[in-house]
């Protein structure tokens, strides 16, 4: 489990390459900034899931359990290994953000310096639907980081995408990774063709977490089409500031 950066972001990947590639029915708008708006459409943190309280706001992940300050990631082992970001990419966050009450985006913003001011792309994907299931108890806490025993399942549906890069480099890298072509400064908004729902199990509470034991975390299992889970497995976690 030490590399939950990489295994969160192999398996977001993995969903969304086949099917950004043949998606038709697309729209491209001007990237905007608006009040609270994180990186783009589906980014402004906004009220609270249903089913659990401690499910609102922003929540970064996290890089061999550390919490680097505003989530930015500029570990030079994490850059390196990950090969999928622009090559102009010398920083990065990796986000979970509440955006409704049945709502939430996980997105991947990418920056050309080390302190993640200065915005070069970004890939948002945006869940509806979503619903907090019944509790589990029992499960396997593993190590680095420990899990909690107990979690509840949740469902959702990707039903959106919105990528947006603004240098030639990015452009060209979600071309080739995503298939995606874009108009460099422009945001494209991507409607999911073939809708489908995911299953996982999630765990939010009140407990601290990672090494410094003084943030609020979210512990995300890997998600699935059937609704079989029944322990976490490769799973991610993220904290609060």
């Amino acid at each position: 489990m030490k590399n939950i950066l990489q295994i969160i972001l192999i398996t977001f990947f993995t969903f969304t390459i086949s099917s950004c590639a043949k998606k038709d029915d697309s729209t491209t708008a001007a990237a905007t900034a608006a009040a609270g708006n994180i990186a783009g459409t589906g980014t402004t943190a906004s009220g609270t899931i249903t089913g659990n309280d401690n499910l609102t706001g922003v929540f970064h992940t996290s890089w061999y359990g550390q919490e680097p300050s505003g989530g930015c990631v500029d570990n030079s082992s994490a850059l390196s290994g990950h090969t999928y970001l622009a090559s102009n990419t010398n920083s990065f966050k990796k986000i979970f953000i509440i955006t409704g009450a049945s709502t939430f985006t996980t997105s991947e913003v990418q920056y050309s310096d080390t302190n993640c001011s200065t915005m070069t792309a970004y890939f948002n994907m945006l869940a509806d639907n979503v619903t907090i299931g019944s509790a589990l108890t029992g499960l396997t806490a593993g190590s680095d980081p420990a899990f909690p025993t107990s979690a509840n399942k949740i469902s959702y549906t990707y039903t959106k995408y919105s990528v947006f890069a603004n240098t030639t480099v990015t452009v060209a890298s979600y071309l080739s990774r995503l298939g995606v072509t874009l108009t460099s400064g422009e945001e494209k908004e991507i409607d999911e063709p073939s809708p489908a729902i995911e299953y996982n199990l999630i765990a939010a509470g009140d407990t601290t977490c990672s090494i410094s034991q003084t943030k609020s975390c979210l512990y995300l299992g890997d998600g699935s089409s059937a609704d079989n889970k029944t322990d976490w497995g490769s799973s991610d976690t993220y904290w609060k500031e």
